[in-house]
């Protein structure tokens, strides 16, 4: 069975993309966030934030302004309505108009966004053809497809392994590194630290 047809066999999860209000109410989660030694209530209200969080928050009005959503949004070949840059291109006339798409939204930043919502999109959208790769969990990969996907979510990941003792080699601090302690039936426990999480407070 080719992707398409997984894809299309699945139930479907939420069709609706994001918008301002609903990204910046997503963001009111509780998420730990701490500032120059304060714990951030709000990311939306804090003055480290608030910008960038309103900044973001126009980039998913965008995508239902009729200025501008046929630029940015397409129907993809599995019936989900979403950003250009949020699945895979099979054309070249496909990957300009995915490639326009996210111009239109750093144009509406000036650049001055480092990270912004189509930051992994290229990542998530290979989960829709390059599922078998995860076998046998090809099924969750379709899963984080559909739901980034259809609703455009704003992911982001950790890098960098903390420099803890630089008189050893990198490999002698392993233990603070994120690694697994153990699994259930309920999933996986992590211990241990990353570091560099640009944007990922929101």
């Amino acid at each position: 069975m080719s992707s398409r047809e997984k894809l299309m066999d699945s139930p479907p999860g939420s069709t609706c993309l994001l918008d301002g209000e609903s990204f910046l109410d997503s963001v009111r989660d509780g998420r730990e966030v701490w500032y120059d030694g304060e714990k951030v209530r709000d990311v939306t209200t804090h003055p480290a934030f608030r910008n960038s969080a309103k900044n973001v928050a126009r980039l998913y009005d965008a995508l239902h302004d009729p200025d501008f959503s046929s630029a940015l949004t397409c129907m993809d070949r599995n019936g989900i309505h979403t950003h250009r840059f949020f699945t895979p291109s099979y054309s070249a006339a496909e990957l300009l108009a995915a490639r326009d798409a996210i111009a239109i939204w750093q144009r509406m930043t000036y650049g001055w966004m480092g990270r912004t919502p189509d930051y992994k999109a290229a990542f998530m959208a290979q989960l829709a053809e390059g599922y078998d790769f995860y076998e046998p969990f090809g099924e969750n990969a379709l899963n984080w497809y559909r739901k980034y996907a259809a609703q455009g979510l704003f992911l982001n990941h950790v890098l960098v392994d903390p420099p803890v003792d630089r008189n050893r080699p990198h490999h002698e601090g392993t233990d603070v590194f994120v690694n697994v302690t153990h699994d259930d039936d309920r999933g996986i426990y992590v211990s241990g630290a990353k570091m560099a999480a640009t944007g990922s407070v929101l």
